[in-house]
């Protein structure tokens, strides 16, 4: 009995135990079944796309760059074909190693490479070096497996006709970087985006919209298989209004001075020409810009990276002095026949206003004002009209303010007036200061192409137009043209517009006209030369203009219409520190309208 009752409570403990341990053995097989079920059947669509993308890849397919070209279709900016090395960071393995053997092989900046990798996607190829050669190209090809992750692609970059004839209009393209990333869809690291100018503007258009192609790779990545293909859509090509061989004769009149010069069609204020100097190279940005470039063009004193048609800002002297008589016009504050005494000095107050001309121009009349370009004339004109109305003027031709052209960093620049005033400074607004107003010094500063708008608007009926370097764009559907946008309407009448043709046309062909170096014998222009003082007419008094130093020189203006019997075009020039307004700036219009009457653009 005894034992049957232990073999009974070893039988029934066991049991227990084995029941336990069932429980617990089924227990765990059905957690198994569980998370197998999880990851096989919930999870099966992510760990497929998982596997895939170890064997399936997306593969960006760039669109091609679209061209700029001048108003003649003349092929400006294209694309050349460039071997770039990129990374994608799945495939590398040891990156810090990987960047070392590359480093070897390129002069790469391994820092720089290796924050561009970490930014960009696993599978996504990073460019981290442009501009691969063909030995570089024969090397890595033959040691791929050396260089684990690594992938050369056929990219492109720009190619220029001109590196410098037209650099600060077109722009350059340079790498985009973190904030554009964040801003811009589209982009990855390493890729190029237009920087300033054109290429900055018309960015989206430029760039086309991306394709794609699904890839199998093996195991290095490579490509062993296409699935299927998104092709690509091109960007736009951009039409210029501007004149590429105008723009390069008028670089090449610019040559060795630091200035500009801008023409307008006044009928839309589209570009002719706009040069500027000095300038940079753009071709020293392909594949990409050295750093001592770079340095140079930064930190040069001319700042040959300042387009100085809409960045520069100047007292635009005595040029201003047409809008001046434009104004007094118009308001029926002077006639035409209104006339002033002028002996070389105004006096107002305890100060004294000198005009010019030491000895004075006499009895001075508005048209003998605008040839001869009487100062005292306008000190009274501009008491007469005060500076509410003369700033009035001033803005509704776009003194002061943007003029909106399609180019990136354009200055507004300054026209004062009251509230201005008060706020810059905490004062009142002063007599004299209009007096100094009325002849284009003072606080004014304008940009050229303001000028130009400004000359526009009175020539062509009081339309101001919207300036811009672009007709319109070649797409896949034909060609688009780019509308004309009206900023401001003004009212001037033909017989104010008529007068000052007239005035402006004796400026350049009268027996003391201040313009005669603009001369044309082949039509007939009108223009009006300007002054505009650096530093305190005082200071160098007692120097002919030859000998005070050069950064002490006066700037030197010539704003001009043409055609005067059917005005189609103004023209300004502004050459810093080139003497009175009547040489430099003078003459180099003239050299540049004669070309115009050459090319065609006009005939007598």
């Amino acid at each position: 009995m005894l034992f049957r009752f232990l073999e009974e409570n070893v039988i029934a403990k066991y049991k227990k135990r084995s029941l336990l341990l069932f429980a617990v053995t089924f227990l765990f097989i059905l957690l198994l079944f569980l998370r197998f079920y999880y990851l096989q059947v919930v999870l099966h669509d992510k760990y497929k796309r998982l596997s895939e993308d170890n064997r399936i890849r997306i593969l960006r397919i760039k669109a091609p760059r679209g061209f700029i070209k001048d108003r003649d279709g003349e092929i400006l900016v294209k694309n050349a074909p460039s071997y770039n090395l990129s990374v994608i960071r799945e495939d590398t393995g040891d990156l810090n190693t990987l960047l070392g053997k590359l480093n070897n092989i390129v002069d790469l900046n391994v820092k720089e490479a290796k924050e561009k990798i970490l930014k960009g996607y696993y599978y996504d190829p990073v460019t981290i070096f442009r501009g691969l050669n063909f030995k570089q190209v024969s090397y890595l090809y033959e040691h791929l497996k050396s260089f684990p992750g690594i992938r050369i692609e056929m990219d492109t970059v720009r190619s220029y006709k001109n590196g410098f004839a037209y650099s600060n209009l077109v722009g350059y393209m340079g790498e985009v970087n973190d904030s554009e990333l964040k801003k811009f869809n589209g982009y990855r690291p390493g890729d190029l985006i237009g920087k300033t100018g054109l290429e900055r503007v018309y960015e989206k258009r430029l760039k086309g919209i991306n394709g794609a192609k699904q890839v199998e790779v093996n195991s290095l990545g490579q490509v062993v298989k296409v699935l299927k293909t998104k092709q690509a859509k091109p960007g736009s090509n951009v039409v210029l209004s501007m004149d590429y061989d105008l723009q390069k004769f008028g670089m090449e009149l610019l040559k060795e001075k630091v200035g500009t010069i801008v023409v307008l069609d006044i009928y839309n204020n589209r570009v002719l020409l706009m040069a500027t100097n000095p300038s940079y190279n753009l071709e020293k940005f392909v594949p990409f810009i050295e750093s001592d470039y770079w340095n140079t063009i930064t930190n040069d004193p001319d700042k040959p990276m300042l387009n100085r048609a809409i960045e520069g800002s100047y007292p635009p002297g005595s040029v201003f002095k047409v809008l001046m008589a434009a104004a007094g016009l118009t308001e029926n504050i002077i006639t035409q026949e209104t006339t002033f005494e002028c002996n070389g000095v105004f006096y107002y107050g305890s100060y004294d206003y000198k005009c010019w001309k030491e000895q004075g121009h006499g009895e001075v009349d508005l048209k003998k004002s605008i040839v001869e370009s009487c100062d005292i004339y306008y000190y009274n004109l501009g008491l007469k009209l005060g500076i509410d109305t003369i700033s009035r003027y001033a803005h509704n031709f776009s003194l002061g303010r943007k003029t909106g052209i399609d180019l990136t960093n354009e200055k507004s620049g300054l026209f004062p007036d009251r509230k201005w005033k008060e706020k810059a400074f905490d004062q009142p607004w002063y007599p004299g200061e209009t007096i100094i107003t009325s002849i284009g010094q003072g606080y004014t500063n304008v940009t050229p192409l303001q000028m130009a708008v400004m000359l526009s608007g009175i020539f062509n009926g009081g339309m101001i137009y919207q300036p811009s370097l672009v007709k319109g764009f070649e797409t896949a559907d034909g060609f688009e043209a780019k509308p004309v946008k009206i900023n401001n309407r003004v009212d001037i009448d033909n017989s104010t517009r008529d007068f000052l043709l007239n005035a402006m046309y004796n400026a350049v062909y009268g027996l003391h006209g201040t313009a005669y170096r603009a001369r044309v014998s082949e039509i007939k222009i009108g223009g009006k030369t300007g002054t505009a003082q650096v530093v305190s007419l005082k200071k160098f008094e007692q120097y002919e203009e030859g000998e005070v130093p050069a950064k002490y020189r006066d700037h030197s203006w010539f704003g001009g219409v043409f055609p005067v019997e059917e005005p189609r075009y103004v023209i300004v020039s502004l050459i810093e520190h080139g003497g009175s307004g009547g040489h430099s700036a003078a003459s180099i219009s003239g050299a540049v309208i004669n070309k115009m009457v050459s090319m065609g653009y006009v005939s007598d």
